[in-house]
């Protein structure tokens, strides 16, 4: 008997970067648990070497939120971004040349963020200040909790997940730990910034996807870690003839 989940629950996915392969995964956990509601923190393309079908499949989905990410935004313009390295740039040409019309569409008209997700908290692809910004350092967090209003909200662009915790009562700012498989609850009187790592390009030197849960009943995060097919994605990069690096990486989660 399949066993239904009693509160709804929000599926986190960011920097999935046409990665079908690890996409696909991603669905099967939802179906199996009934999940239904997802939401996505950018860079749906970008680096893989499946940019129509992954967008296939979010449209299918009707997330109940996402924004873009800088490399939804590289895609869906003729400019080159002059911060990408030369592997990301041959990546954005080549997906915005492969992009059907509908898909350029919705590529160019996702919402910058910072989002809200109802009112119960909300989602960034960077720092909610700046959708560029990588918010790698405290002293980098610590001003990105300006730029949101709520208790939470989710953040993408590093590839690496855990984030911070702000206590405005002591004035501390720690860094957040997620267990795989653990509930992490929030603490009342406290704000937090959390990243769900990447679906489609982890890079915290483990090759498994990664993505968070969240219940908003309960107020508590888990992250999830999964394996997938990262060879059947590297042969497709390879196949596409974009850059061997982008294969390579997937191989070491790096």
């Amino acid at each position: 008997m399949r066993h239904f989940l009693k509160f709804p629950m929000d599926l986190i996915l960011s920097d999935i970067h046409a990665n079908l392969h690890a996409l696909r995964v991603v669905l099967r956990y939802a179906k199996r648990r009934a999940v239904s509601r997802f939401v996505f923190l950018g860079d749906l393309v970008g680096y893989g070497a499946q940019p129509n079908q992954v967008l296939d499949r979010i449209q299918e989905l009707k997330p109940r939120s996402l924004v873009r990410g800088n490399h939804d935004r590289a895609c869906a313009r003729p400019q080159e971004d002059a911060s990408f390295s030369f592997p990301a740039r041959m990546a954005a040409a080549w997906t915005r040349e492969r992009l059907t019309r509908e898909h350029l569409r919705f590529l160019q008209e996702m919402p910058e963020g910072s989002q809200w997700v109802g009112d119960e908290y909300q989602i960034a692809h960077g720092s909610p200040l700046d959708e560029d910004a990588y918010l790698l350092h405290p002293r980098e967090a610590l001003q990105a909790f300006e730029g949101f209003s709520s208790q939470l909200c989710f953040y993408g662009h590093t590839h690496l997940p855990g984030g911070f915790e702000f206590d405005p009562g002591r004035g501390a700012l720690t860094w957040v730990h997620l267990e795989a498989g653990q509930w992490f609850q929030l603490r009342e009187g406290c704000r937090y910034l959390i990243n769900p790592g990447s679906v489609g390009q982890p890079r915290d030197r483990d090759a498994r996807l990664s993505f968070a849960s969240y219940d908003p009943q309960r107020k508590r995060v888990r992250l999830h870690r999964m394996e997938y097919d990262q060879a059947g994605a590297a042969r497709t990069i390879r196949a596409a003839g974009l850059h061997p690096n982008l294969a390579e990486r997937l191989l070491h989660g790096i």
